[in-house]
């Protein structure tokens, strides 16, 4: 890929990553890439299945993503193709540049799926660990909990449920408890699952159960109820079927009992979980609830000095400070921005000066300075500003005072948080991702065309910030 290609692949793997189907994604992004042909932007997959599976699963999010951000692209198409990096000097094969782009942020919500693992089975990242988690006073108490948790796993705030938005390093301490318990009590079983992953060997369980294949009920059974520590990340994933909520709370019920260990991680709290049947939900709010919240100013300039010392990066603590007030609520973002100002500057040629990085990342600056905002309070606006009941929005009536309201609600929560499609819909009612994809791009269209459309939602995004 070209440098102008690596850095449209950065960009769109992490749009991937936050609203696409997260299994495609881990099994697939690392040998995937794209390659500009004229008008056309070509997604490279590495062989004939996985181009059906991928563009399946990722088309309409790179058809949104491309008129976005690359509208110079007219067309998308996928195709197969061996993504490689050739170095100047020797024409050698690399691996390719940020091929999955978390690799490289230590604060990322992802290590489930990059890094070297620890080696002791526990399928953990051994980059994530206490001493390098940066800790301000937005996640001051989630990192003492965490600590006292895994040096007396079971003793203290069990359950321990961690919430937060992505990229605020949830998954970094769950997985530094999970480090530290393996390597000071290798005594202890520490199994650490995602939500989707549970919910994925429940099923194949079932399944080779009834053929009588290797895998079976009683197999999945073991592994997890025999745990002293169990950690499951994004736990919010397995309010998707009955049988899954039904496994997780006898695992659940069978560990609390045996005063196991549980640690889970979700990106809201349990008392947001509309799919969920109450005796699940009670259970997971029944120790320990912690927030962490987006960093603050100087935990990002922080965080992003890390990151070039690290890197041996030539830039400026004043070139920093621009890209720190540019980005205020996300790690991942802050240090997605980082990577896109520095390899751009490399690609130019040029010192990455405050000017540059303040013309690389563009309107970025002035529309993201602003305060976090909550999935409930962009609805509360919403609903004051059409003047609609808030049960009525997340109801399944279709009358049309209900259903602009209700598109302009799930367009502006995926615009200003980016939460997944899957939990926008859990929110409003149990919708499916699906819907709320129709919505936004639905949306986005008006926006274009509709005036009115676009007043409506300035008005509302102002609400949101004044209040």
């Amino acid at each position: 890929m070209t440098e102008q290609e690596k850095t449209l692949w950065i960009k769109l793997s992490s749009e991937l990553e936050l609203a696409g189907n997260k299994s495609v994604y881990k099994i697939y992004a690392p040998r995937m890439g794209v390659r500009a042909d004229g008008k056309t932007l070509a997604v490279l997959c590495p062989d004939g299945h996985s181009l059906t599976v991928i563009d399946k699963a990722f088309r309409k999010l790179v058809e949104i993503f491309v008129a976005k951000t690359a509208p110079e692209y007219t067309q998308v198409s996928f195709e197969v193709g061996k993504v490689e990096h050739k170095t100047a000097s020797t024409g050698a094969s690399a691996t390719p540049l940020f091929a999955h782009p978390q690799e490289k942020l230590p604060e990322s919500d992802t290590g489930r799926a990059a890094g070297p693992t620890t080696g002791n089975g526990t399928g953990l990242s051994a980059r994530y660990i206490f001493e390098n988690y940066l800790m301000g006073p937005n996640n001051q108490l989630a990192y003492a909990v965490a600590k006292a948790v895994a040096e007396r796993p079971g003793e203290s705030y069990n359950p321990l449920f961690l919430h937060s938005g992505v990229g605020l390093g949830k998954t970094h301490l769950m997985q530094a408890i999970g480090n530290k318990i393996a390597a000071d009590k290798p005594q202890l079983k520490v199994v650490y699952s995602t939500g989707e992953a549970f919910m994925n060997e429940l099923i194949e369980a079932i399944q080779t159960s009834k053929g009588r294949g290797q895998y079976t009920i009683n197999k999945f059974r073991s592994k997890f109820r025999t745990a002293d520590v169990l950690l499951i990340d994004d736990v919010q994933v397995i309010a998707g079927t009955e049988s899954t909520q039904e496994e997780f709370f006898h695992t659940f019920n069978t560990l609390y009992m045996a005063q196991k260990q549980i640690v889970l991680t979700s990106d809201r709290p349990p008392r947001d979980f509309t799919k969920l049947e109450e005796r699940v939900r009670s259970r997971l709010g029944s120790g320990m609830i912690v927030d962490i919240k987006p960093p603050d100013l100087d935990m990002r300039i922080a965080l992003l000095r890390n990151k070039r010392d690290e890197a041996k990066d030539s830039i400026q603590n004043d070139a920093l400070d621009v890209i720190a007030l540019a980005v205020s609520n996300n790690i991942r973002e802050l240090l997605g921005a980082y990577i896109q100002v520095v390899t751009s500057a490399k690609n130019a040629g040029v010192e990455p000066t405050k000017e540059f990085v303040a013309a690389e990342l563009g309107q970025r600056i002035a529309s993201d300075q602003r305060r976090p905002v909550n999935l409930q309070q962009i609805l509360r606006a919403v609903c004051s500003y059409y003047s609609v009941k808030i049960d009525d929005v997340k109801g399944h009536r279709r009358t049309k005072d209900l259903v602009g309201p209700r598109h302009i609600a799930m367009y502006l929560i995926y615009d200003l948080t980016k939460t997944p499609y899957m939990s926008i819909g859990d929110f409003l009612g149990g919708r499916d991702h699906t819907t709320i994809l129709h919505g936004v791009r639905k949306v986005e269209d008006e926006l274009r065309e509709v005036a009115k459309i676009k007043q409506d939602v300035a008005n509302i995004v102002q609400s949101v910030y004044a209040g």
